[in-house]
């Protein structure tokens, strides 16, 4: 059963579905703030967020035969809009090159030095192990509270939607997930120097 929010939104869902331009703008309208704000956590040029935002949400209303409602559509819109700007992100990783590095050929042309931003092999594997170390220790935590690990930083999920999800107040999950990382980081002390 959804909420009254969820509801709402999937009514609107369905008339845009319906080609009905209004219930496009009304979807625009009411999700574009949150949108622009997990954009811009991610990428700092406000012009190039707005443009992401634009793009991603447009991208995401393009796709509605793809929302299905188990879950709420403001998730579903903010991981497509996630998933956007990582690609873009990736994308430029790929096209970045460093003219600074820049060298003249022996004919005086300009050679490019394509950036390696890549790890080492050495840091490759400290980062993979203690990316393991982390997963570790979550695994050993309580489940009430390795769930609310998992929610909030693997799902990318917001308090409000935890607290949907696991039918407890906000406030509640807060306290939870302080109590968690607290007790994550006591259990990892003996790694701290190796992060």
């Amino acid at each position: 059963m959804l909420s009254k929010n969820a509801q709402r939104d999937y009514d609107i869902i369905l008339k845009a579905k319906e080609g009905d331009q209004s219930a496009y703008t009304q979807l625009m309208n009411q999700y574009h703030d949150s949108i622009y704000y997990e954009i811009s956590k991610r990428i700092r040029d406000e012009e190039l967020a707005r443009d992401l935002t634009m793009e991603a949400m447009s991208k995401a209303l393009m796709n509605l035969d793809a929302y299905q409602p188990t879950f709420a559509f403001s998730t579903w819109l903010k991981r497509v809009s996630v998933n956007h700007t990582i690609d873009y992100l990736r994308k430029r990783k790929l096209e970045t090159y460093s003219m600074d590095a820049a060298q003249s050929s022996e004919k005086g042309d300009l050679v490019r030095q394509y950036a390696n931003d890549e790890l080492t092999p050495q840091e490759q594997m400290e980062k993979t192990q203690r990316i393991d170390i982390v997963r570790y220790y979550i695994q050993k935590l309580k489940d009430m509270y390795r769930s609310l690990i998992e929610l909030r930083y693997y799902n990318e999920l917001s308090y409000e939607e935890i607290a949907v999800e696991l039918a407890i107040p906000v406030g509640t999950v807060k306290a939870r997930l302080h109590r968690a990382k607290r007790m994550l980081g006591q259990m990892m002390a003996p790694h701290q120097t190796s992060f």
